[in-house]
């Protein structure tokens, strides 16, 4: 008896703690000056490399990348930031000027694919 007891605790806890996990998990979409097929492949693999991060997909067609992310571990500035350090805007955050400036011209603003 005591072991069912025990047994029905931690299969409750075990629930708590996964509903708990699932209602951390947010979306974002986010307008990015990105131009082509290389920003896309950057951008997405960046992301889905990042600690936090469930998926990132970007729609080349709006320029909007939109991704999942777990927000016990990191905030949607951070997701723009982490945008912002590959060189593209972010929302309201300005792609970082230094690392815009290194990527290939087809990826820099008026650049062609």
């Amino acid at each position: 008896m005591k072991s069912i007891l025990m047994l029905a605790l931690i299969v409750g806890l075990s629930a708590c703690g996964i509903v708990n996990g699932q209602s951390s998990k947010k979306t974002i979409s986010i307008q990015t000056n990105a131009q082509c097929g290389e920003c896309k492949e950057r951008i997405e693999e960046k992301l889905n490399y990042t600690k936090g991060v469930v998926y990132g997909e970007l729609d080349l067609d709006t320029k909007i990348v939109e991704v999942k992310y777990n927000s016990s571990k990191l905030s949607g500035e951070e997701v723009k930031k982490v945008i912002s350090d590959l060189g593209y805007n972010a929302d309201e955050v300005k792609a970082d000027p230094k690392a815009q400036s290194e990527l290939p011209k087809c990826c820099q603003p008026g650049g062609h694919d």
